[in-house]
């Protein structure tokens, strides 16, 4: 008889994306967070000290563990095209130029960076604060993502 895993090949690629998306968000963020020193930045700046949370409120504390939730509602939106980007030699960047464009620069919400942000509100906007730290982490997951999937794809022939 076939495990629920082996027989719903969506739990595995969830974990697996939930692991990664997490791991990777953690060290890049706590690395960025302490170069790019993001907590004095948006103190420095009226409009974000306005609109952006303190490093001690609860729910700044417990984002990592919202990403596994997050994570799992992204594995959930991209699992009907992994044979499109898994295995293939450049998919990992296509689904980083595909979530990057479409989650940062191209959202619908009005956030600092996006498009949106830039016609609709006054906040300042530097690429070199959130941008770096965006795209490395995405780089890095997804090609981290796409290998790992990828080669339990070939052993499980999914």
């Amino acid at each position: 008889m076939k495990s629920a895993i082996n027989q719903y090949p969506i739990i595995p690629f969830t974990l697996r994306y939930i692991v990664l998306h997490t791991l990777t968000y953690l060290a890049f963020g706590i690395i960025f967070m302490l170069v790019s020193q993001y907590f004095e930045y948006f103190k420095s700046d009226p409009i974000f000290d306005m609109v952006m949370k303190p490093s001690d409120a609860l729910t700044v504390r417990i984002a990592p563990l919202v990403q596994v939730i997050r994570g799992a509602l992204l594995a959930f939106a991209i699992y009907s095209f992994r044979k499109v980007i898994i295995g293939h030699k450049w998919g990992w960047l296509k689904l980083f130029v595909l979530l990057f464009v479409l989650t940062g620069i191209g959202a619908v919400i009005t956030g600092p960076g996006s498009i949106e942000g830039f016609l609709y509100t006054r906040f300042s906007f530097n690429p070199l604060i959130g941008y770096p730290e965006i795209a490395l982490q995405m780089l890095a997951f997804f090609w981290l993502f796409c290998r790992w999937q990828g080669k339990s794809m070939h052993n499980n022939n999914n």
